[in-house]
């Protein structure tokens, strides 16, 4: 509904207090014309003015219930519109597989998704309305982080992603990666939304790189020694042109295989390093 349908809604209190008063100032004028003209005994005025009022009482009412009715009913249609928001709100939120995590400017927890029963262990009602910092789902030592994130994120209205470790209920710490976002009114901060990823999984796979990447190494080093004994013994020892012609041209081949064995090494080297750093 726009804001130039709220205003001549027949809901809006100005509105209803309008149409009573007119109507009441209507009535009594043209009513007490009406009798004075036709009713000239003073019993009949009494009792006609009497019955008028009452008649009066009557429709006012009947009016008033109309419009306030009318605006009620707006009211819980409204009512229900916000309640079936909230409730496909809610759906999304606690589907996400991320915890998502709001507090206020203070760091007291607003609201969080049911992930946190799947990842942390605790239930929404346990940590509504306490401090994120004192609630023991984070490690203590990432608080200056995280502290420092707030500030700099409150100070330029910016989010900004950070990884850390949260607690689970049993004391098994979780590697998570936060992106928080800041929520702003009136150029002002006045809490923030956090979503921390699960990334045991992006860890663990990353340590089997980089174990895989060394092992590659090695096994290339391993390779260069023996080749070069075998290409120096070629040389010195093997007396026939044809087969050393022959060794040769295959140490080359075996050599020029390592040399792409050894650059396709840098290559995972870089995207190692690159997975690495990935925020």
């Amino acid at each position: 509904m726009s804001q130039s349908d709220e205003k001549i809604s027949f809901g809006n209190p100005i509105i209803i207090v309008t149409v009573y008063l007119v109507m009441g100032i209507l009535w009594v004028l043209f009513s007490d014309v009406f009798l004075v003209t036709l009713v000239t005994d003073v019993p009949s005025l009494v009792f006609f003015q009497t019955f008028k009022g009452i008649l009066f009482i009557i429709l006012t009412s009947i009016l008033v219930f109309y419009l306030i009715n009318r605006g009620f009913n707006k009211i819980k249609s409204s009512q229900e519109i916000i309640s079936d928001a909230e409730r496909k709100h809610n759906i999304i939120l606690d589907t996400v597989g991320d915890i998502i995590l709001y507090v206020d400017k203070y760091g007291k927890i607003l609201d969080i998704n049911k992930r946190v029963e799947i990842k942390l262990g605790y239930k929404k009602e346990e940590l509504l309305g306490k401090s994120f910092m004192d609630v023991g789902i984070l490690d203590v030592k990432y608080v200056p982080n995280l502290a420092k994130m707030f500030r700099q994120g409150i100070g330029n209205h910016s989010g900004d992603k950070i990884e850390l470790e949260l607690k689970h209920k049993n004391g098994t710490l979780i590697a998570v990666e936060a992106n928080n976002k800041f929520i702003i009114q009136n150029d002002e901060v006045v809490g923030s939304v956090t979503a921390f990823r699960d990334i045991t999984e992006r860890k663990k796979a990353l340590v089997q790189i980089e174990n895989n990447i060394e092992h590659f190494a090695h096994l290339i080093d391993h390779i260069r020694n023996p080749l070069a004994i075998l290409n120096t013994f070629t040389q010195v020892r093997i007396t026939d042109p044809e087969i050393k012609e022959s060794l040769t041209t295959q140490i080359e081949r075996i050599d020029e295989i390592i040399k792409q064995l050894d650059e396709g090494w840098m290559d995972t080297e870089d995207t190692r390093k690159f997975l690495k750093n990935y925020k």
